[in-house]
């Protein structure tokens, strides 16, 4: 099966004990490369932004955690753009995460951010070889802390982990904190995930959550 089909590990419709460790089991196996490039940093790659201008990565977004889409030939489809656009309104009331966008195609009529091809750009373009719109979630020094990281339909995972990017923790190691706090009935059993939640949701959790997690070729 290609890593490109979209896993769905639906929290929801775990019912037994046995199928919870197979689910969880699963879902650690996504995220264990989320951290396979967090020696990496892309502060000094140059984009031209959709005004034409050439900027560093780093100047561009300074001090900011960023949630970053990238891609090559395909573009986000009607419904990821709708995803993508929720998770960002989501994070408006927090001044140090950004959201932005990155082609690292040859489309120079696209209207968004740019990858230069350059020397600059060269690591990070050998790295990030995708077929499908992929995102990465990069710290505030630049560092990469989600190679192909949780998509914006991956609530509330998604959520979850460009919070603790904030502080600084890779994208594996969140991620498996959070598939550790959730039983088999759907529900947080982290008293620390329950203030999360409800601080960043603005609402407790239900007694029934439903959770996804997606891959990336």
């Amino acid at each position: 099966m290609k890593k490109s089909i979209y896993l769905l590990i639906l929290f929801f419709c775990i019912l037994t004990s046995s199928c919870t460790m197979m689910v969880k089991g699963i879902a650690k196996f996504v995220v264990k490369n989320y951290n396979d490039y967090t020696s990496t940093h892309i502060s000094e790659i140059q984009i031209t932004d959709p005004k034409g201008k050439l900027q560093t990565f780093g100047d561009l977004y300074q001090g900011k955690t960023v949630y970053l889409y990238v891609w090559k030939d395909k573009k986000l489809s009607a419904q990821q753009e709708k995803s993508y656009l929720l998770l960002k309104e989501r994070f408006a009331k927090y001044p140090d995460v950004a959201f932005a966008k990155l082609d690292m195609g040859s489309d120079s009529t696209s209207n968004t951010n740019r990858l230069v091809n350059n020397a600059s750009s060269a690591e990070f373009r050998n790295i990030s070889k995708i077929n499908d719109p992929a995102p990465f979630i990069i710290g505030k020094d630049g560092a990469i802390l989600s190679y192909k990281g949780p998509k914006p339909e991956d609530k509330i995972i998604v959520d979850y982990v460009i919070c603790q990017a904030m502080n600084g923790e890779d994208g594996t190691k969140s991620a498996k904190r959070f598939i550790r706090g959730v039983n088999g009935n759907s529900r947080f059993k982290s008293e620390k995930l329950v203030e999360w939640y409800t601080n960043h949701f603005g609402e407790a959790p239900s007694d029934h959550l439903s959770m996804s997690l997606s891959t990336t070729n």
